[in-house]
């Protein structure tokens, strides 16, 4: 994947990625290694320039890789968690649409 950020264009290997948080403007990615790396740049540009059908807008301040995630509840609580143990929140419409993403891309 290619971000580009201020003055500067940023590569990262998509499955290294595990996901993105929104952090007073900026952004952090979040890597699958456990490391984590702010990025000059709002999230809601981060959102548009996310070509890949891998990562998903959860919530205002989430971006996520659905490969990695590992469980989504089925409750009240609306959440999702992902490999390395975050839980997010995430709305009904937006829970809906991962599931339905994650049936097509199984099932391919």
């Amino acid at each position: 994947m290619k971000i580009i950020s201020k003055n500067q264009i940023l590569f990262y290997k998509n499955d290294d990625v595990i996901r993105f948080e929104a952090s007073a403007g900026n952004a952090i990615i979040h890597f699958l290694n456990g490391t984590s790396a702010e990025i000059n740049e709002p999230i809601q540009s981060i959102e548009k320039q996310l070509t890949d059908l891998d990562f998903i807008r959860v919530h205002e301040d989430h971006i996520i890789n659905v490969n990695y995630i590992t469980k989504i509840a089925d409750d009240f609580s609306d959440s999702i968690e992902l490999e390395n143990g975050v839980i997010l929140p995430v709305n009904k419409k937006t829970k809906e649409m991962i599931i339905n993403l994650l049936n097509n891309h199984i099932s391919q």
